[in-house]
């Protein structure tokens, strides 16, 4: 009886947690090695980190393999967040798996730059009214189907809010390079968006 005991206190202290700790406290207690503490910040953000994780990858098994790497160095890295108010640990763990995912990338070698033909990029803008009909993940899968570069570039900008200067700063180019980079993987699923809607009629 005695272990069920412990054992009902044990899930109490999980969902107190779990409702209860701040962002700092979370994170201090998560620098001190707690377990338990660790545990309820993979509940709080690993489902929001999933889906940035799959958009700078290939498919769904190369972004969990991002979001562990990502939660690993978080745990080993989290003595040094410095709290700068509610959402800011988030943030923090947002800006871990953007850098991993570029660090990865540039160590397989497939962030390239390359200029291509501009006649690849001649599609029109679709309706805005037709594209809210379209299934958010197929719109995500059009996102990750883009050239490496481009889904980077795409990403970093128009989700997650970076600004072309700072694009520029974490991948290593211009600015004019992010710009036309950005414009091209506009322009490129502007026309397997078209594709997807002509196939629907």
């Amino acid at each position: 009886m005695a272990v069920f005991r412990n054992c009902g206190r044990f899930c109490y202290r999980e969902l107190d947690l779990e409702k209860e700790i701040g962002e700092k406290e979370l994170a201090l207690s998560c620098a001190k090695g707690d377990n338990m503490a660790r545990k309820v910040l993979y509940n709080r953000y690993a489902a929001r980190l999933y889906p940035l994780c799959c958009r700078y990858t290939k498919d769904s098994d190369a972004g969990k393999d991002l979001l562990h790497d990502t939660l690993i160095k978080a745990f080993d890295k989290i003595g040094g967040f410095n709290y700068r108010g509610e959402g800011s640990l988030y943030a923090w763990l947002r800006k871990i798996a953007v850098n991993m995912a570029i660090e990865r990338i540039r160590k397989e070698g497939r962030l390239s730059f390359s200029q291509l033909n501009d006649d690849i990029y001649a599609a029109e803008d679709p309706d805005i009214d037709s594209v809210k009909e379209i299934p958010l993940d197929e719109l995500l899968k059009m996102i990750s189907s883009l050239p490496e570069s481009k889904r980077m570039v795409f990403n970093l900008f128009c989700i997650e809010g970076f600004s072309h200067y700072e694009i520029s700063e974490l991948l290593g180019i211009s600015v004019n390079t992010s710009t036309s980079t950005l414009a091209k993987a506009k322009r490129l699923l502007a026309a397997m968006i078209n594709n997807y809607l002509e196939k629907m009629k």
